[in-house]
């Protein structure tokens, strides 16, 4: 094939050049016509046409060059490529990978974590806005009697959310129920209370009370086997055939699928170094601390979870440094722990688990205690570091107290609670 051929060849070619390849083979092919009708006459030189056309030939070469690796490009960016990691994919396989695929049900939060019994987790489903947690707030009375006061969300809102949990274990039908309920669930049959809970109302005179809940009110849990787990599932529904419609929108899916219906504030577990560096912005750290202190089980948690493993490990830390300089009569290193404690209200964290909901109380308390080393709760007074161990010092393997310092040396630290 000769010259002309060959470039109309390629410029006729519209499917695989873009408008300026294309454009380039034109010119190219136009001087390469010029040149050739000029033929017939006596051959003289013409360097510049000459070196126009080569020059245009090498525009049409390096557009081609283009195409090759934009459509190399193109088609390796469309190569199947795994969404996660293998590592991540395997934690996400340590779960049952069961979603609620009801029409628009979502995600809402996840929490795994390690007991004695094994791995066991939560994950709750909503749909519309977002659910908040029911809070039971308890208060001093007259004479300093406790008191309970409910945080009861209406029955509208408590409707639009399902949770379920699964841990290892034997199953067990509460004792309230004698004869459960019977209904399939993922090719199996699950046993359901249809009082599972009491809720707490509010009467007309402002009193609450403790009733078995009312038509159009119920909150049912179904309990069953599955792959080794004992999984339930809870919910409150107007009645048992909306309980038996959430049932039946349980789903089997892959890691992948699972994955991928986590919300952002959910903490997969290979972003776990990635995420405490971030909620570790802004806190004044002890010399004492190091990152490997924040506990990683490689489980997906809940972010809120995995901020308040970070607070509470910071804050151990200082008040064992705390403890430890009033035992000493180190005072500078005292004043150290209650100043770097005095900014925990303004820890970015901290108001992050605020704006989510969270409550950061029990906390400031105990860092507004600091000073005089005394918890006062109505007429009641108490040292302040057993209080502080109420953080989860021990747990985390910063115990508070000498004897329990002595304790873990001894025997390790405590394994979760059941």
């Amino acid at each position: 094939m000769d010259e002309i051929a060959l470039i109309r060849a390629l410029a006729s070619d519209a499917d695989s050049f873009d408008t300026s390849a294309r454009a380039a083979a034109r010119q190219a092919l136009d001087a390469r016509i010029e040149l050739a009708s000029s033929a017939t006459s006596p051959p003289k030189r013409h360097p510049a046409p000459r070196r126009r056309f080569l020059a245009l030939v090498g525009a049409l070469a390096l557009a081609l060059a283009g195409l090759v690796v934009f459509f190399a490009v193109g088609n390796g960016s469309r190569s199947p490529q795994p969404a996660y990691g293998a590592e991540l994919v395997r934690f996400a396989e340590s779960t049952p990978l069961l979603l609620l695929e009801g029409p628009g049900w979502r995600v809402q939060d996840l929490n795994e974590y390690k007991s004695r019994e094994g791995t066991q987790g939560l994950m709750e489903f909503v749909t519309g806005k977002p659910v908040p947690d029911e809070t039971f707030r308890v208060t001093v009375g007259k004479n300093g009697v406790l008191q309970e006061e409910a945080g009861m969300l209406p029955a509208a809102v408590r409707q639009r959310k399902v949770e379920l949990s699964w841990h290892s274990g034997k199953v067990e039908v509460p004792v309230t129920v004698p004869h459960p309920v019977r209904l399939p669930v993922l090719g199996t049959t699950a046993r359901v209370n249809t009082h599972a809970d009491r809720i707490i109302s509010t009467t007309k005179a402002g009193k609450q009370v403790i009733e078995p809940g009312k038509p159009g009110d119920r909150q049912m849990a179904a309990i069953w086997t599955e792959g080794g787990y004992v999984l339930e599932l809870r919910a409150a529904v107007p009645d048992l055939a909306a309980f038996a419609e959430r049932l039946d929108w349980l789903a089997k899916v892959d890691s992948q699928t699972w994955l991928d219906a986590m919300p952002a504030k959910v903490v997969k577990a290979a972003d776990h170094e990635e995420t405490v560096r971030e909620m570790l912005r802004g806190i004044p750290l002890p010399s004492t601390f190091k990152p490997s202190r924040i506990p990683d089980e490689g489980l997906t948690t809940a972010r809120s979870q995995l901020a308040g493993e970070v607070t509470a490990t910071v804050s151990c830390l200082w008040f064992r440094q705390w403890g430890e300089a009033r035992r000493a009569g180190n005072r500078a290193a005292e004043l150290e722990a209650e100043k770097a404690m005095a900014t925990a209200l303004r820890w970015p964290v901290m108001r992050q688990l605020e704006r989510e909901g969270g409550s950061n109380e029990t906390l400031l308390k105990l860092v507004k205690s600091m000073p005089s080393g005394v918890w006062q709760f109505g007429p009641h007074r108490w040292r302040l570091l057993p209080k502080a161990e109420g953080l989860g010092c021990a747990r985390l393997g910063i115990p508070l107290l000498p004897r329990k310092m002595k304790r873990q040396r001894e025997h390790g630290v405590p394994l979760p609670p059941q």
